[in-house]
């Protein structure tokens, strides 16, 4: 067990190095200094302070038997890893809602999702499970909606049964669709609303909800969030979640979505215009 402890504190030491260093280590092993030998004057010039620990685990290395060749590749692919999470980062963020923490940088839930829905050009969905106040957490969207008549906007929201309801399905689905009227959809142009009908199942056994909450924007770019839609979460509670714009991640998603509803799994809610 010492030796696989020192074996990863060994290659821990390595993942610190930045990417030139590596490469440069790699080279220098194929056909440089430290071709002839691997020694800290070879290494000083590229990884200064951190030569006795590098050294230490380069000599481990050729100790269970990777010669030089094995290692510089070894060293390589971890400079490639560095690379591609280097490349990556800017598709990926954290976005937070909550107290401030110092030195955690952090997108806000509330900012994040006005941006996604200024900058949407062809369609949006919205999931959530639990809407609050929607009148003012929705008015950019409708102002969104006003200015570019052509987007397509589509909401996933839970329409379920209360446990001691035994009203239809059908006049369940119709108080929540005068209810979200009145108030958190005033407005005349209205979105597509779909629902899971099994969280209507009158079989508790049989029942689920729709949990899931996220944004996603012309299939390009997601909000995968704890929050839900009110003010109290985008504004004051904890919550976490994850900006996403790796297209081909963010297109699954919304195929997700979009398969549901094309099964039937999730159905429309008819919203009147009043």
């Amino acid at each position: 067990m010492a030796g696989v402890d020192r074996a990863r504190v060994g290659i821990e030491a390595l993942y610190m190095l930045p990417e030139a260093s590596l490469r440069a280590i790699a080279s220098s092993l194929r056909g440089g200094q430290l071709s002839v030998g691997i020694t800290a004057p070879g290494l000083q010039p590229i990884v200064g302070g951190a030569s006795a620990t590098v050294l230490a685990t380069l000599l481990d290395l050729s100790s269970q038997g990777l010669d030089a060749a094995q290692v510089a590749l070894l060293l390589e692919a971890l400079a490639g890893q560095q690379a591609r999470v280097r490349d990556a980062t800017p598709l990926y963020d954290i976005v937070l809602s909550g107290p401030d923490v110092p030195s955690v940088p952090s997108a806000d839930t509330g900012a994040v999702m006005q941006t996604l829905i200024a900058d949407a050009r062809d369609s949006i969905m919205l999931v959530g499970y639990a809407v609050h106040n929607g009148k003012r957490l929705f008015a950019p969207l409708v102002r969104r909606m006003e200015t570019s008549p052509h987007l397509r906007v589509v909401m996933c929201l839970d329409i379920s049964r209360a446990h001691t309801d035994s009203s239809l399905s059908s006049e369940i689905v119709a108080r929540f669709a005068a209810d979200f009227r009145s108030k958190h959809w005033p407005w005349p142009q209205v979105p597509t609303v779909l629902y899971d009908p099994r969280a209507l199942s009158e079989d508790r056994e049989e029942r689920a909800s729709l949990h899931a909450k996220c944004i996603i924007v012309d299939r390009k770019a997601a909000l995968v969030t704890s929050a839900n839609f009110t003010e109290a979460a985008h504004q004051r509670n904890i919550e976490a979640g994850i900006l996403v714009r790796d297209e081909p991640l963010v297109a699954r998603l919304a195929a997700y979505f979009g398969g549901l509803r094309a099964s039937g799994k999730l159905i429309e809610c008819p919203l009147s215009v009043p």
